[in-house]
C-alpha cells in the first residue's frame, strides 16, 4: 500500500509551498534541523527529497534560536503538510514524523499557534483552521509568495462571500416587502367591497389610496408620496390590516 498524499489528493496551494519552502538556501544551523527531520518521514515529494538529500549532517538541534525554529517548521510542512482553502474554508495540516508529534505541538505552541490535534490512521495530525494563523505560519516558515497568493484568494473569497451576504439580504427584503404589500392590497379590497374603508380616517384612507396606485412601492417611497415618515405609513397600513381582520 502506498503511503502518503497521492497526486490527485494534493491541494496545488500545498505543492505551491514546498515548491517554495524547498528552495530556500539552508544555513548550517537550518541544515541540521531539516536532516534530523525530514528523512524520518513516511513520504516526500519531489523538491523535500532534493533538499533532504542536500543535507550531510544529522546532529540534532536544540531549536533555542529562532532561526531553528523557522526551519523547523519548514521540515514540518515539508515532511507532511498540506494547505487547502475550500467552500468549507481553510485547513493547514501537519503530520510530524513519527515521534516527533509532541515537539511539533510544543514549538507550535511557543510561536504561538494553538494547533488541535487529531488521529488518522495512527498518526498524530496538527490542524490550523483560522486564515490569520495559517497566513502567519505561511510568514514564519518563509513562503512568501505563496503567502500573497493565498491573502489574494482570501480577499476575494471574503469579498464574494460578503456580496453573496448582501445580494441574499436584498433578495430575502424584496421578497417580504412583496409579500407584504399584497396582503396589504387585499385587505384595501376587503374593506372597499365591504364599505368599511370610507368609515377610516383620512390618513389611513390617503395611505390606502397610495397603496392602491403603487403595489410595488416600498414603504419609504409611499412615505415620500404621502409627505410623511415610514413609521406613519407603516402604522396606517397596519390599520389597514386590523380592520380587514375583523368580521
Amino acid at each position: 500500500m502506498t503511503r502518503g498524499v497521492d497526486a490527485a489528493g494534493r491541494s496545488p496551494l500545498s505543492e505551491e509551498v514546498k515548491a517554495e519552502l524547498a528552495r530556500i538556501h539552508p544555513t548550517a544551523c537550518d541544515a541540521r534541523v531539516l536532516a534530523a527531520l525530514l528523512p524520518r518521514a513516511t513520504h516526500l515529494g519531489a523538491p523535500a527529497r532534493r533538499l533532504a538529500h542536500s543535507t550531510e549532517t544529522t546532529l540534532p538541534s536544540s531549536l533555542r534560536k529562532a532561526c531553528c525554529r523557522r526551519a523547523y517548521l519548514r521540515g514540518l510542512f515539508l515532511a507532511g503538510g498540506s494547505l487547502s482553502a475550500g467552500p468549507s474554508g481553510y485547513l493547514l495540516e501537519l503530520r510530524p514524523p513519527r515521534g516527533e508529534a509532541s515537539r511539533a505541538r510544543h514549538v507550535l505552541s511557543g510561536e504561538g499557534f494553538t494547533a488541535r490535534t487529531r488521529a488518522r490512521r495512527g498518526r498524530t495530525v496538527l490542524t490550523l483552521r483560522s486564515a490569520d494563523a495559517i497566513a502567519a505560519f505561511l510568514r514564519l516558515a518563509g513562503a512568501g509568495e505563496t503567502l500573497l497568493r493565498f491573502e489574494s484568494r482570501r480577499v476575494q473569497r471574503e469579498v464574494r462571500g460578503r456580496t453573496n451576504a448582501a445580494v441574499n439580504a436584498e433578495s430575502a427584503n424584496l421578497e417580504r416587502a412583496v409579500s407584504a404589500a399584497r396582503v396589504q392590497s387585499d385587505a384595501i379590497r376587503s374593506l372597499e367591497r365591504s364599505g368599511r374603508l370610507a368609515r377610516l380616517p383620512r390618513e389611513v384612507r390617503s395611505a390606502a389610496a397610495a397603496r392602491r396606485r403603487s403595489p410595488e412601492a416600498t414603504l419609504a417611497q409611499l412615505a415620500a408620496r404621502l409627505d410623511t415618515t415610514k413609521w406613519s405609513v407603516r402604522g396606517r397600513l397596519r390599520r389597514i390590516l386590523e380592520e380587514a381582520g375583523r368580521r
